[in-house]
């Protein structure tokens, strides 16, 4: 357990608690080193007021990266339409996305898919919202709970 005072403060604490988090869980469910992971913290700085934003990668072992670009950060790579309407525009972003990486091989995707979920960050609160749910959605859960011969998700 760790107690933060705010994004700068969570920042000292991330590598260390991440690095652990993922070794347990590798060790665990038997992960291949080829697979990694990145986090991303962002927030409004307890020192300046500013947001600041955190990238954690498994691949660097979780060492704190500051992202000092404030706005949109896409991966993977797609256009960014000239008058971004967001929200909306990610729909069609994201579908590029998908069609991007469906034309590579299939141990160097990122995949994407499932629901697109919007977190929007203003100094009055946070709000996440499901904004669109992709046409494989329930094919893909099922492939999903197959794999892992689950037939239901368990109840809360």
């Amino acid at each position: 357990m760790v107690i933060v005072k705010g994004i700068d403060n969570l920042d000292y604490h991330t590598p260390r608690i991440l690095s652990s988090l993922w070794q347990g869980c590798k060790q665990e469910l038997s992960i291949p080193d080829t697979i990694t992971t990145s986090i991303y913290h962002f927030g409004f700085s307890e020192i300046t007021g500013l947001v600041h934003s955190y990238r954690y990668r498994s691949a660097e072992n979780f060492k704190s990266d500051r992202l000092e670009q404030y706005g949109f950060l896409i991966k993977p790579e797609c256009r960014i339409p000239e008058n971004l309407a967001s929200p909306e525009d990610f729909i069609k972003m994201m579908d590029e996305q998908r069609i991007i990486q469906a034309s590579k091989p299939k141990d160097e995707r990122v995949y994407v898919g499932g629901e697109i979920q919007v977190h929007h960050l203003s100094k009055d609160g946070f709000r996440i919202f499901t904004l669109h749910r992709f046409e494989d959605y329930t094919r893909d859960e099922t492939a999903i709970y197959d794999k892992f011969h689950i037939s239901e998700l368990s109840p809360p």
